[in-house]
């Protein structure tokens, strides 16, 4: 059984670009994910659940003779040679954040996030935003203090996906205490070694109604890997566009181009 087994993952791994992508991904080192493939040790019942997931196979069909296996193999939708079939985009979305990791490496850590607020025009939100390795890829995480500093009306907490696509960095992200919105955010990569700012553009719902699609400026200004978390999210609030609290050069960058009375764009309900 733990020879088909290593037969049966040596044919899974090969629908990927290399063995280090696989246990980069699952965050199984290389030396110990080695001894899985020449059937010298059999992994444990929680790393073979974290195997099967990645793989999108059961327990007991990687652990079938290898001919049947590879039939069954063969007879699977070829994401990954063995996923179970899916949306294009699940299956196209996890290829490219697993291409995406190295990628992101440089901007992994903290950060304030500037936007114009969706919910209450004429304001700046400044939130906390985190990016993040994974076993699976690179992930995001925000958090949203609305109010005006020291007045606290409610959090919004976000959580989502990262990943590059023509050399731009996306992240896909979901309100996990609502879960009645989703944000999209495209930044600009940076182009010099340190990395201090990033735009781009969010678009997203705002919160009141009537809940319009929405789409504004936004720009990332980057903290280090072990900013003061608590110190941080005190400095998330609503702000005045010309508050002295707001650096100069992130309202100049979410303003630059935009005409007055228009630093949100509504789509209008028809």
């Amino acid at each position: 059984m733990s020879s088909d087994f290593a037969v049966n993952l040596r044919l899974l791994c090969s629908y990927h670009r290399s063995i280090a992508e696989v246990c980069e991904a699952l965050g199984i080192n290389r030396s110990q994910f080695n001894r899985y493939l020449s059937g010298e040790t059999f992994p444990s019942l929680r790393t073979m659940r974290r195997i099967c997931d990645f793989f999108g196979v059961e327990e007991s069909e990687i652990l079938l003779p290898k001919g049947r296996f590879s039939n069954l193999v063969t007879l699977k939708p070829q994401r990954s040679g063995a996923r179970a079939e899916r949306n294009v985009i699940t299956a196209v979305g996890e290829e490219i954040r697993l291409s995406s990791v190295q990628q992101l490496d440089p901007y992994l850590g903290y950060y304030f996030s500037y936007y114009n607020s969706l919910s209450h025009p004429g304001l700046f939100l400044r939130s906390l935003t985190r990016i993040y390795r994974t076993p699976f890829g690179v992930n995001a995480k925000t958090v949203e203090s609305i109010g005006l500093k020291g007045k606290r009306e409610f959090t919004c907490k976000y959580e989502g996906a990262c990943f590059v696509l023509g050399d731009r960095i996306f992240l896909t992200v979901m309100e996990m205490l609502t879960r009645n919105e989703a944000m999209q955010i495209i930044l600009y990569p940076s182009y010099n070694n340190r990395i201090r700012y990033l735009s781009g553009v969010l678009s997203g719902v705002a919160a009141r109604a009537p809940h319009p699609p929405a789409a504004t400026q936004i720009v990332f200004e980057y903290l280090g890997q072990t900013p003061n978390v608590r110190a941080c999210m005190k400095q998330c609030a609503l702000y005045p566009p010309d508050d002295p609290e707001v650096p100069d050069i992130i309202q100049d960058m979410l303003t630059i181009g935009v005409r007055a009375g228009t630093a949100v764009l509504e789509a209008p309900l028809s």
